[in-house]
């Protein structure tokens, strides 16, 4: 029997990784699906957090990333077409899976948080007669409890995206809302300035209301009107993938 964990670039995975490591040393496999959009210092943190697992990673690619993608399909992903998600990282992941002879158990990083996300995945692919299972939810850890023992315990530093986004998923993350894109323009403008480029030339916005060079003059004029970007109360709503916690 193996135990896949779907590792990506985020800490939920990272340390329900090595939960699974622990419990079956010999048959763990990380999977990582690359998406070819993150920030660099993902790949970073996974090679430092398999370090100390002490297991190589897995990868099993599209090939593309997500701006050839986008170019190939002549349309920009969303939230309600996310098929970034489903051809970059599930359709892969559905390959490696069957080219495996052996029996096999699926682990997500899901933390106690997410409980309808459990629901879903869990009804998602037991349909498809596979096992899943959640081991944070089960010990009962949180995102942030995870981050720190990350930390303090294995002193490994965080991927760099943390400091101002909620996941660690592409940049940006086209299933997220105007929240995130807004941390995106403002930290992270050349990957913010890739997307406007794509909707002038493909011909659609992200959002319906206005289009991203619109939301960006909004959100410069508040800047240099010394209007406070960020409530206490927003979050960057980006919507995670399926292993990018």
């Amino acid at each position: 029997m193996k135990h896949i964990c779907l590792f990506s670039g985020g800490a939920g995975s990272a340390y329900m990784s090595w939960l699974v490591a622990q419990e079956f040393p010999n048959d763990t496999i990380l999977l990582f699906n690359n998406p070819k959009a993150e920030h660099p210092d993902a790949d970073r943190f996974r090679k430092q957090v398999a370090d100390y697992i002490g297991l190589p990673i897995t990868e099993a690619n599209d090939g593309r990333n997500l701006w050839q993608l986008i170019d190939d399909n002549k349309c920009l992903p969303s939230s309600f077409i996310p098929f970034c998600s489903r051809i970059l990282k599930q359709e892969p992941a559905e390959k490696y899976y069957k080219s495996l002879t052996e029996d096999f158990t699926l682990y997500i990083g899901y933390d106690i948080s997410e409980g309808r996300r459990i629901q879903r995945q869990t009804a998602r692919i037991e349909h498809s007669g596979r096992k899943v299972r959640y081991p944070l939810m089960k010990h009962g850890l949180s995102s942030d409890a995870v981050k720190s023992i990350i930390k303090k315990e294995w002193k490994i530093c965080l991927p760099e995206p943390y400091k101002y986004l909620r996941h660690n998923n592409c940049i940006p993350c086209f299933k997220g809302g105007i929240g995130h894109f807004k941390r995106v323009w403002r930290y992270y403008p050349e990957y913010f300035q890739k997307a406007i480029d794509k909707e002038k030339e493909i011909g659609n916005t992200v959002f319906k209301e206005k289009s991203l060079t619109e939301y960006a003059k909004e959100w410069q004029k508040n800047l240099d009107d010394n209007i406070e970007l960020f409530s206490d109360e927003e979050l960057d709503d980006n919507i995670p993938c399926m292993c990018a916690l």
